[in-house]
């Protein structure tokens, strides 16, 4: 099953601990972390969403989750395309101790994900079928053995580090990203000098 996605999440403890409890959204919260992540734009609320439905955002559109102990934002413009990239404004927007990054393009058969602790990239994998690897930093992690394609080891770390897979394989055990609400906001970047507005 094809699947993209994009999904930074900052916590406290185990995001899957918390996700599969169905968490109750703190809806004030996810304005100040839209605004906090995209300062001097302008960003408008445009309606409520489900997570599993909002893993893959339009470019102007940014998905916030908040709830006691995580956060959660998809977003393609806050993704690079190695994890040491992702900025450090991103991975210090909530203050939370772990960062989750995950991404993945099924289409381009390209993965990446990236794990932060106190502010510490422990491990950074950015994988495509072609050119290859393009980032690989820190110790592998257990899913990652064994693995030889992108697109199965980008649904096997969103398995591992988020709690659920897009490739419809569900365990009893799984966070079901249907019953998980998010907050979605348009993201108005303001025009730069000698752009057309």
């Amino acid at each position: 099953m094809a699947f993209n996605d994009t999904l930074v999440v900052y916590s406290d403890g185990n995001p899957i601990d918390v996700l599969r409890a169905c968490p109750v959204l703190d809806k004030p919260a996810t304005r100040l972390l839209a605004q906090r992540l995209f300062p001097g734009a302008a960003v408008e609320e445009i309606g409520d969403e489900l997570l599993a439905d909002a893993l893959n955002p339009p470019r102007d559109v940014v998905y916030v989750g908040c709830f006691t102990g995580l956060d959660l934002v998809c977003s393609w413009t806050l993704t690079p395309q190695r994890p040491s990239q992702l900025a450090p404004a991103v991975l210090e927007a909530s203050g939370r101790r772990q960062v989750l990054l995950h991404a993945a393009h099924s289409d381009a058969e390209w993965c990446s994900f990236g794990v932060w602790r106190d502010g510490t990239l422990l491990r950074a994998l950015s994988v495509c079928a072609d050119p290859g690897v393009l980032e690989d930093e820190g110790e592998p992690l257990a899913f990652e053995a064994a693995v030889e394609h992108p697109v199965e080891l980008g649904d096997r770390s969103l398995q591992a580090l988020i709690g659920f897979s897009c490739a419809g394989h569900d365990r009893l055990d799984d966070v079901d990203p249907e019953l998980i609400p998010v907050v979605a906001y348009r993201v108005s970047l303001p025009a730069t000098p000698g752009t057309a507005s």
